[in-house]
This record gives structure tokens, C-alpha cells and sequence, in this order.
């Protein structure tokens, strides 16, 4: 059984820092936190490093869970869903 079999997909549309712009089509999109990973060294000393938050862009296709797109949050600048088109503030829906 499908758990997505009776929703439509949304339209996303990314505008990635370079100016860059695409459409993704998703039925989820998450956001994980930033990541960070430790490690004891040799005579005390502890190194740290880290990878930012990501945005994840899954789909159902064929009935089964897919990535569509993962991304550093740094790297878009906006995120639209544009799925029903423009709308003008004020405007009918």
C-alpha cells in the first residue's frame, strides 16, 4: 500500500546563493540539524568538526521513497512552493 498513492506532489522552486534556479517536485521536504562530529585525540585533546543543517527533498515514485534532492542550507536562498501558481496578495483564490 502507498502512503503518498492519493496526495499530489508539490512544486518547489529553488533559488540556490549562486542565482541558480530549479524545480523540484516532492511530497516532503525536511530539514535536519547541524551535525557535529567529536573525536578524542591523543594526549586530551578533542577535535571537532561540523557540516550545516541540510534540506531533503523526498518524493514517492513508483511506490517507493525517493531523494529527490538534499542540499546545505547555506547553499539556497529561497525556497518557493510554487504548486498553485502565482498568487497577488489580497488576490481570490
Amino acid at each position: 500500500m502507498s502512503f503518498y498513492g492519493d496526495v499530489a506532489p508539490q512544486i518547489y522552486e529553488i533559488t540556490w546563493q549562486s542565482g541558480h534556479v530549479e524545480t523540484v517536485i516532492a511530497h516532503q521536504v525536511s530539514h535536519d540539524a547541524l551535525k557535529q562530529r567529536i573525536g578524542v585525540l591523543g594526549g586530551g585533546h578533542v577535535a571537532a568538526e561540523s557540516e550545516g543543517a541540510r534540506i531533503k527533498f523526498h518524493a514517492e515514485v513508483d511506490g517507493r521513497w525517493t531523494l529527490q534532492l538534499s542540499a546545505l542550507e547555506e547553499d539556497i536562498r529561497t525556497i518557493r512552493n510554487i504548486t498553485g501558481g502565482e498568487r497577488a496578495p489580497g488576490g481570490t483564490s
